[in-house]
């Protein structure tokens, strides 16, 4: 399928309803659309070439949110198809302005009836941000098979972590995972500072812009050209997004994911029996360096991070479990039990980040109620490992299970 030229108005029968005008406009002309406002240079670029139409009145009207019926004229004037698709939705009429567009939706995939209940589209109804994530998870799948695949690994990954707010405060079905993942992984849609995806959020016209560039962007690419949706899928498939974040390499037999979730004893004191669940890496001594560097970095690093202080270290961010054999279990007796280099006693130093994520993690004020005799707990860490040229590392679990990583 080709790409067309995109256009952010709807392709209404009449102007009454959108008051659409002047082909040759562009964001300049906007009377409410500023040089300084965020989406400036997103309009522009779509408008520079007389892509963009505005209102009647001269406006952009960019906050106004976007309706299904909109999304779907948008959607459709992306792809040179002429396949379509008969709709049976009682409240799309037969002279529905965007009724073509919702026609071509359903053949080429991005929208799929069965998601519509009693025959009902609802033309009109402002879209969730997760549900234009599924339409456009489903366009990058109709364009390229290789996004379908992608989307059910993170779908059904194991060890599958999004970094999102939703993926430990709750929010987000897991039946979206995919959808969700295939928007972070290639940038099209993103969280927001407070680290949420705003899953039952709307989406406003300036938004849609960008988004809409994204996307263009997005389908002249391979899967793989994306970094941010290779880390995706190796965490959802091992727990770990080692080899995809980082130069280290595997040092010896075996792979993270078979150790995943296995004993460790703190056989020095008898304190508990530790596992490890899930090793991020993230390259950076700068929080500028460590955002460009991984798609997890938002998730555990803020301007408060103690991050590595050079090039020879890294920052390392362990999910890990305990099961405490002891009464009250003290700082002095973690530590001092520890015989794996990768479970430590420091928790995530951000607290802000702890909090706008819903991460659990190991604070020195909760130690004497944390853990509790005989119940596992998890919990995030947070230190820095060697990362110098030649270093190797690894661990055995208690049943022989092992893990070896060396810089390459």
């Amino acid at each position: 399928m080709k790409l067309k030229k995109l256009f952010l108005t709807a392709a209404v029968l009449t102007t009454t309803s959108f008051g659409i005008s002047n082909l040759e406009a562009n964001a300049q002309t906007f009377s409410d659309l500023k040089s300084n406002h965020w989406a400036y240079n997103s309009v522009e670029q779509v408008s520079k070439n007389g892509l963009v139409t505005g209102y009647q009145d001269g406006s952009f009207k960019p906050s106004n949110h976007v309706t299904r019926a909109e999304f779907a004229t948008f959607l459709s004037r992306l792809f040179d198809s002429k396949v379509r698709k008969p709709e049976a939705f009682t409240d799309v009429s037969e002279t529905h302005w965007a009724k073509d567009a919702i026609e071509e939706g359903l053949a080429l995939g991005f929208i799929l009836e069965s998601d519509y209940k009693n025959n009902k589209f609802e033309p009109n109804k402002i879209m969730t941000r997760q549900e234009i994530a599924k339409w456009l998870a489903n366009g990058l799948i109709a364009s390229n098979a290789e996004y379908g695949e992608i989307a059910s690994t993170i779908q059904n990954g194991k060890y599958t972590l999004l970094p999102i707010a939703e993926m430990y405060k709750g929010g987000l079905n897991k039946s979206e995972y995919g959808n969700v993942g295939l928007m972070l992984g290639t940038g099209i849609m993103s969280g927001f500072e407070d680290g949420s995806f705003k899953t039952t959020g709307n989406t406003t016209r300036a938004e849609i812009a960008t988004i809409l560039i994204r996307f263009e962007e997005a389908m002249k690419k391979k899967p793989t050209d994306f970094k941010g949706l290779n880390e995706l899928v190796e965490v959802a498939t091992t727990g770990t997004n080692v080899f995809s974040a980082t130069k280290y390499e595997l040092w010896g037999e075996g792979d993270f994911a078979t150790t995943i979730g296995k004993a460790n004893k703190f056989s020095r004191n008898n304190a508990g029996v530790g596992t490890i669940e899930r090793i991020i890496f993230v390259e950076g001594t700068t929080l500028e360096a460590a955002l460009k560097n991984s798609i997890y970095a938002k998730m555990f690093i803020g301007k408060n991070t103690r991050l590595a202080p050079d090039k020879d270290l890294i920052n390392m961010y362990v999910e890990t479990g305990f099961t405490s054999n002891l009464d009250k279990t003290t700082v002095e007796a973690y530590t001092n039990g520890i015989v794996n280099s990768f479970i430590v006693n420091t928790g995530i130093s951000d607290k802000s980040v702890v909090k706008n994520y819903g991460l659990t993690s190991l604070d020195y004020e909760n130690w004497g109620v944390f853990f509790k005799k005989g119940q596992k707990v998890n919990f995030w860490t947070e230190s820095w490992l060697d990362y110098s040229q030649g270093y190797s590392n690894g661990f055995t679990t208690d049943d022989g299970s092992r893990f070896g990583l060396q810089r390459k």
